[in-house]
């Protein structure tokens, strides 16, 4: 039985990261309201893949936080990108991490006391264009670096423009992909805000067409024929290795006698 249940485990391993959920990042949305410490966003354990989609406004800051203690890992990957569009071609919006280890520098906004900070600037190499496969979306990679985590405590990430620019971002971190049941049930909406996101602002504002939405449910139908067909195999491996071990059990005991 316990070969049983060992290669059960295997399989269940296999089909979940042959799943083409891993490909894709945890997506969040914020209202909007996390302009200030005060109401950033709270992140995720950071060792979960997770991606904040939002807009940066004129002379504002987009506030996220992160508790490392609840964390495995010392690292935190900061990824910054921007929808691939005419309108972002030149929103170039940069990364500041706060925290209270961190020496204090000159930022044209105001951090808490006794809080310093690192900047990640877009750098002058050619910009990476990605493709997302899950979303079929294109996004630029502004920004892909690690901030090394040395105690715990309150960090933030706050997003912002040393140009005032305004525009569509997204920010990502963690590896590990986790999805739950409510993920699961949110896939069809998800998948719409994000391909809505990466859209002209005016597409946008305007909602999504019809049109839009047969597509996106095309791609939620196909996913769940996926998902269908890998519980097909799996079910069809379990009652296989049942018969098996069914075999091998009367055969062992039949040699007994």
């Amino acid at each position: 039985m316990k070969v049983f249940f060992g290669l059960s485990i295997c399989l269940l391993i296999m089909v979940c990261f042959s799943s083409n959920t891993v490909e894709a990042h945890k997506p969040s949305f914020p209202d909007g309201l996390n302009k200030s410490p005060y109401f950033a966003f709270q992140l995720d354990d950071i060792d979960i893949s997770q991606a904040i989609y939002q807009i940066l406004e004129k002379n504002e800051q987009v506030w996220l936080s992160f508790d490392p203690q609840k964390s495995n890992s010392d690292t935190a990957n900061i990824q910054l990108g921007i929808p691939v569009l005419e309108e972002t071609q030149s929103f170039r919006p940069v990364v500041a991490v706060v925290s209270q280890n961190l020496n204090k520098i000159d930022l044209p906004f105001d951090i808490p006391e006794g809080f310093g900070a690192i900047l990640y600037e877009p750098n002058d190499m050619p910009i990476r264009e990605f493709h997302e496969p899950f979303t079929d979306t294109n996004s630029w990679i502004l920004i892909e670096d690690e901030f090394e985590v040395i105690e715990n405590g309150i960090h933030y990430v706050v997003i912002f423009s040393t140009t005032n620019q305004s525009g569509k971002f997204w920010f990502a971190t963690g590896t590990k992909e986790v999805f739950g049941l409510s993920d699961i049930s949110n896939l069809n909406k998800n998948i719409y805000k994000v391909k809505n996101f990466h859209k002209p602002s005016i597409s946008v504002d305007a909602g999504i067409s019809l049109q839009e939405k047969k597509i996106a449910d095309k791609t939620l139908f196909n996913k769940i024929g996926e998902f269908r067909t890998i519980i097909i195999y799996f079910v069809s491996a379990i009652i296989l290795i049942s018969l098996i071990y069914i075999l091998f059990k009367k055969k062992i005991l039949k040699n007994t006698e």
